[in-house]
C-alpha cells in the first residue's frame, strides 16, 4: 500500500495525474484496504500457521528398496540415506534455487520410502483407521513435454502410463500407486 501511495503522489508531483485523480486513487486504495483487513474477531481466530512448502512425503510400501529404486530412476532423484527399513530421496540439492527462489537456505523436500514391520507404529496406536487417503501425488517436472515423457517412461518399463490432460501424465509405481507428472504450466485450474 505504501508503494502505491508513493507512486500516486509522485505522479501528481510530476503533473501526470490531476488532484482529482489522486484523491480518487487514494480513496479507492484506502477503501479496498479497509474492506480487505480482517476484523479484530477474525484476526484472533485466524490460523497462526501458514505452510511454506512440502517438507517430505512419507510413503509406506512392502519393499522400500524397490520403491526407492523406482522413484530414483524415474525422477532422477538422489538417495540421501538408507536405514534398516527406510530410505530418503531428495528433490534437488541444498543450496539449489529452483523456480527462481532467491534464498540459499531453502530446505530440500524429500520422499521417504518405508517398510513397516514388527509392532505397530506408536504414533498411530489407538488412533482410528483413517477415513481418507491421498489418491495420487503430482510432481512438477522441468522442461516437461508430454509425448517425450510418455515415450521415455514406456521405454523405462513404467506401467500404465496414460494422459492426464494437456499438461500431465499419470502412471503406476511398482506398488500400483497413481503418480502424476506435470509441467510448470499445469495447476489445479488448468488440468484438474
Amino acid at each position: 500500500m505504501d508503494g502505491f501511495v508513493a507512486t500516486k503522489l509522485d505522479e501528481f508531483d510530476r503533473g501526470k495525474i490531476s488532484r482529482r485523480k489522486l484523491i480518487e486513487a487514494l480513496t479507492l486504495a484506502a477503501t479496498t484496504a479497509y474492506a480487505a483487513a480482517p476484523t479484530q474477531a477474525q484476526a484472533q481466530q485466524a490460523p497462526k500457521l501458514k505452510v511454506a512448502q512440502v517438507n517430505h512425503i512419507s510413503y509406506t510400501c512392502s519393499n522400500f528398496k524397490q520403491a526407492g529404486e523406482w522413484y530414483g530412476k524415474v525422477f532422477n532423484l538422489e538417495t540421501s540415506y538408507v536405514r534398516d527399513t527406510e530410505l530418503a530421496l531428495t528433490f534437488g540439492k541444498m543450496g539449489e534455487q529452483p523456480l527462481g527462489v532467491t534464498a540459499k537456505d531453502v530446505p530440500v523436500p524429500f520422499l521417504l520410502c518405508r517398510t513397516r514391520s514388527g509392532p505397530p507404529n506408536p504414533r498411530t496406536a489407538g488412533r482410528p483407521a483413517p477415513d481418507a487417503v491421498i489418491d495420487h501425488i503430482g510432481y512438477t517436472v522441468a522442461d516437461f513435454n508430454r509425448e517425450r515423457a510418455k515415450a521415455d517412461l514406456i521405454a523405462m518399463g513404467v506401467k500404465n502410463v496414460r494422459d492426464g490432460g494437456l499438461y500431465s501424465l499419470h502412471m503406476d509405481d511398482p506398488f500400483g500407486y497413481d503418480v502424476q507428472i506435470s509441467g510448470l504450466e499445469n495447476n489445479a485450474l488448468t488440468d484438474g
